[in-house]
């Protein structure tokens, strides 16, 4: 993927995850706690920039089948220690119970069974002990990425989001364009160098048409003087250069030298955008 999101937009997205996820965490009857697990699963999943978060940390599976089928009717959930191992196997855990269960206290219940607690008290503190590990996770996640983007201090800012999700790339759009520039000015150094070994190419060359050869020598001079004076060749200038060298092209054996930097120059200038 590849997208650019502004300040406006990733305060949306962390509204609404902090929304679904408050839902979940207040949520007390075990219907509709599923419910809100499922929708909880499901806005992550359809987010990018948190299904990254996920992804990136969603590195060891766990048999979650067994691990609920196997866990006495008194015992906790035994959450791993390490940050990421952490985050995985509570993902893991409400991803298998959206899909497997309908009730939500089947994976509460143990989290109360004083006396006089109900399936209300169960979820409750299974949102608490458990879920809400993975929501502070998220949660400081994204303040992390809005420091990055320096909401606080820069309400413009943008940032350009590029990559698979599980190896997203977040880059502030000021970086790209400095990148931008400076593979700008390299292609421009290569061009010069190219046309320059071009034009020495076709003085020494003895071509039938001298019209032709004369023609592109003035015309890739023409652009290279443009490109060495900080100025973009005219779009004319560009496609005569290219018509002259592709007439030369067709009375020149392709294993020649100039026949190679012909083919690279009419390229370069092909990719030019105006």
């Amino acid at each position: 993927m590849e997208k650019i999101i502004d300040v406006k937009e990733f305060k949306l997205i962390s509204r609404q995850f902090r929304r679904v996820a408050g839902d979940l965490l207040n949520a007390q009857d075990t219907y509709e706690a599923m419910r809100l697990a499922t929708r909880f699963i499901m806005y992550i999943e359809n987010e990018p920039i948190l299904f990254d978060f996920i992804s990136k940390n969603n590195v060891t599976e766990f048999d979650m089948k067994t691990i609920i089928q196997e866990k006495g009717y008194h015992d906790k959930f035994d959450i791993p220690i390490n940050i990421n191992e952490e985050i995985a196997f509570i993902y893991q855990l409400l991803k298998y119970s959206t899909e497997n269960f309908d009730r939500y206290d089947t994976v509460s219940l143990s989290y109360a069974i004083y006396r006089g607690a109900t399936f209300a008290d169960s979820i409750r503190e299974f949102n608490r002990v458990v879920v809400k590990l993975l929501v502070n996770h998220i949660t400081d996640y994204l303040e992390e990425k809005a420091i990055e983007m320096g909401i606080d201090e820069r309400p413009n800012a943008k940032v350009l989001v590029q990559g698979n999700v599980g190896q997203l790339n977040f880059t502030e759009t000021g970086n790209i364009q400095a990148n931008q520039q400076t593979n700008s000015q390299n292609s421009n150094e290569e061009l010069l160098s190219l046309a320059k070994e071009l034009i020495a190419a076709l003085k020494e060359e003895k071509i039938e048409n001298s019209a032709d050869k004369e023609d592109a020598i003035d015309f890739v001079g023409e652009a290279t003087n443009a490109i060495e004076s900080g100025e973009q060749p005219k779009p004319s200038v560009i496609r005569r250069a290219r018509e002259s060298l592709n007439k030369i092209r067709t009375v020149v054996d392709d294993s020649t030298f100039l026949a190679m930097q012909i083919d690279k120059v009419v390229q370069a200038f092909g990719s030019m955008q105006f």
